[in-house]
């Protein structure tokens, strides 16, 4: 894939210290890109940058071939909408107030936008309920619905998939995918899961603020890039044409 939405070159980013060091990769247009490592590897950083929340102490983030410094704060929403793993507040919020909580171009998500990214992922029968009050599968959802009703051509989803049981977990990679494959649009993950990896088009491995591997899942999701990733002996096997992940011992 050659035609790349995001692109870092040599860039090293961070907050009070560089956490990213020299990264060079790109994201492919209109796919589903999952940015895999441990704790710490700096992939939630790197999200970050592309929405200037991190610091870039050298080098280069391009957004649609532009440079992102050059990109005015009140003008991201047009490229991308961010979603974090959660949201807190202190008032009580229904869904719908989440969802219309999103920017669009230079204003708000509505009502009709809200409730069409709803209906999109089929959860618009929970609009009025209350946020805080959904399990984490259904929250994960209606983030997801507040990215897409941004309608940026870009949306980066922080942990998608975390703490969710086997059913929700697929609910999400699902509803990942299908903005993907309908709309166009691009979808970048930070995660630890490697079945959402699998699912994806393309795969950043990132450990320690650096790449180590990069490419389709294929060629990413092996035993010695993984087994180097997490510092455990891995060994996968393939049953039917799925991966399964079969973690030995700690290294």
């Amino acid at each position: 894939m050659s035609d790349y939405v995001v692109r870092f070159v040599n860039a090293r980013i961070g907050y009070d210290e560089p956490v990213i060091r020299d990264i060079v990769l790109g994201i492919p247009r209109a796919s589903l890109t999952t940015i895999l490592g441990p704790n710490g590897s700096g992939k939630t950083t790197l999200l970050r940058a592309i929405i200037r929340y991190a610091r870039i102490f050298s080098g280069y983030v391009y957004i649609d071939s532009k440079s992102i410094d050059e990109v005015p704060i009140r003008d991201l929403p047009k490229y991308v909408s961010y979603s974090p793993a959660e949201i807190y507040s202190q008032v009580a919020l229904t869904v719908l107030d989440v969802v219309m909580s999103s920017r669009n171009g230079d204003g708000w998500v509505n009502k009709d936008e809200a409730i069409t990214a709803l209906r999109y992922l089929g959860i618009d029968s929970i609009a009025s309920k209350r946020f805080d009050e959904l399990s984490t599968g259904q929250k994960r959802l209606v983030l997801i619905a507040r990215a897409l009703a941004s309608k940026a051509p870009l949306l980066l989803i922080d942990e998608p998939t975390s703490n969710l049981d086997l059913g929700n977990k697929y609910r999400v990679i699902h509803a990942l995918r299908k903005i993907v494959n309908d709309k166009g649009i691009t979808v970048i993950t930070a995660s630890h899961d490697i079945d959402l990896a699998l699912a994806s088009d393309w795969v950043v491995a990132l450990k320690n603020g650096e790449v180590m591997a990069m490419g389709h899942p294929g060629d990413v999701i092996n035993e010695e890039v993984l087994s180097e990733l997490y510092g455990v002996d891995v060994k996968v096997i393939s049953v039917d044409g799925h991966r399964l992940i079969y973690v030995h011992e700690a290294l």
